[in-house]
């Protein structure tokens, strides 16, 4: 299986962001279902399509301009390298597809975590642990990285010692426009470094987002 590089086609002087997809997307709908007094969990699984249009739409044009408002030192730049990191969800390849045709303008790129875990933490915390992986890794050539993500990661020490001492790698899918504008859909192999994994533990993450709280202000 092909090894993927991390930092392969990214514009490492043109700032990267990490966003955790799932985070972001769920806090989205949660708030987006509240506004009509509709329980979320009821219809998390109907509407994929039209939510996630929906979601990269405020993205792109409401939530970014937002975040730097309210972000004083930290800014979201549109000509910046988007890597959005998720787990698989079923029949959702072609929607990415859809965002990556509308949003062509944007070096925007998907990661899915294809890996199964039998071991509960790690398997609901693979996209978590990736997001982090990432960032600690392109933040020690490109200092303007920056995490988007509400998430606290308040169990990775007992996720990331898991992986780190018991697997070497992790299944993904990338997703992607090529030079050609096609897209391009590969099933790769990612190695983990071991020092990466400890100096996750104690990163500091940039950051630039909005608290769920307040996405309310912009739907």
């Amino acid at each position: 299986m092909k090894k993927y590089s991390i930092s392969n086609n990214l514009n490492i002087h043109s700032p990267i962001y990490i966003a955790d997809y799932l985070n972001l997307f769920s806090d989205y709908r949660e708030i987006k279902y509240q506004k009509t007094n509709v329980n979320f969990h009821d219809v998390k699984h109907l509407n994929k399509e039209k939510d996630t249009l929906d979601f990269f739409n405020l993205f792109f044009t409401k939530y970014i301009p937002y975040a730097n408002q309210k972000n004083q030192y930290n800014k979201i730049n549109t000509n910046g390298n988007f890597i959005f990191i998720l787990k698989k969800i079923t029949n959702y390849d072609s929607i990415l597809y859809s965002i990556l045709e509308i949003y062509k303008n944007f070096n925007i790129r998907f990661i899915i975590v294809e890996s199964k875990y039998n071991i509960d933490i790690l398997d609901k915390n693979k996209d978590d642990f990736l997001c982090q992986y990432i960032f600690s890794y392109l933040i020690s050539n490109n200092d303007n990285c920056m995490m988007i993500s509400n998430d606290q990661y308040r169990d990775k020490k007992l996720y990331i010692k898991k992986f780190k001492n018991d697997y070497n790698t992790i299944i993904i899918r990338v997703i992607k426009k090529n030079n050609s504008t096609l897209i391009e859909n590969c099933v790769m192999e990612l190695d983990f470094e071991k020092i990466i994994c400890d100096n996750i533990l104690l990163q500091k993450y940039k950051s630039c987002t909005i608290p769920k709280n307040q996405l309310k202000y912009i739907l």
